[in-house]
């Protein structure tokens, strides 16, 4: 019969990272560099990005959530940390849209999330 044993923190937080935070954050810049994203893109392409971006945001809240919640209640990068998975949270909750304009809006709002989150992610790396 097998025992259970404790596990170490650092392989808990090891199940939730995400697998690349510079090729998620690199993913978009194309999206957040055009001015009206539906024009740059068709609609197949804008819902293919959201669901790209919603993979991100998704692995990268239990992350993000991972390492704010070492840091002290007090600390003013847990508390900013916490409310960007709150907004990502929200964000993911959004539809898809039923125009390009709209799913044009929809991605880059996910592809801000995206990007803070990443930013947190590596702003709170343990050092």
């Amino acid at each position: 019969m097998a025992h259970a044993t404790a596990s170490d923190p650092r392989a808990a937080e090891a199940d939730y990272l995400p697998p690349n935070p510079r090729a998620m954050r690199a993913s978009t810049l194309l999206i957040l560099a055009a001015e009206e994203p539906e024009k740059h893109f068709e609609g197949a392409e804008l819902e293919q990005l959201q669901d790209t971006f919603r993979e991100h945001i998704e692995a990268l809240i239990p992350a993000v959530r991972a390492r704010a919640y070492v840091l002290p209640q007090s600390s003013a990068d847990r508390t900013a940390a916490l409310a960007s998975i709150t907004e990502a949270r929200n964000r993911l909750r959004l539809g898809s849209g039923d125009t390009d304009r709209v799913r044009g809006a929809v991605a880059v709002r996910l592809a801000w999330s995206v990007k803070r989150l990443c930013g947190h992610y590596e702003r709170l790396a343990p050092r």
